[in-house]
């Protein structure tokens, strides 16, 4: 990830997570795949260009979430390698 910040506003937050590359289609699913029992909802995610959205409900999820999308994003990076991606 190249940069994690808060978007601000009333009654919601929104962490957004800036990625090393556009991601493809099927990487979108390989991500969801691996963060569909996560607690913070990561596997709802909104893609678009090189960022990625999640909600939050509270500030003080903004590190676990971050560790936790780190571990996602490694494992779909490995899935779509391991699948033949370029």
């Amino acid at each position: 990830m190249r940069e994690v910040y808060i978007e601000e506003k009333p009654g919601r937050l929104t962490a957004v997570f800036g990625l090393s590359a556009r991601p493809d289609r099927l990487w979108i699913d390989y991500f969801r795949a691996r963060a569909w029992y996560s607690i913070y909802d990561a596997a709802s995610a909104r893609f678009s260009g090189r960022r990625a959205r999640v909600e939050l409900l509270r500030r003080e999820d903004l590190a676990p979430l971050s560790a936790s999308m780190e571990r996602f994003i490694e494992g779909a990076n490995l899935d779509a390698e391991l699948s033949g991606l370029p």
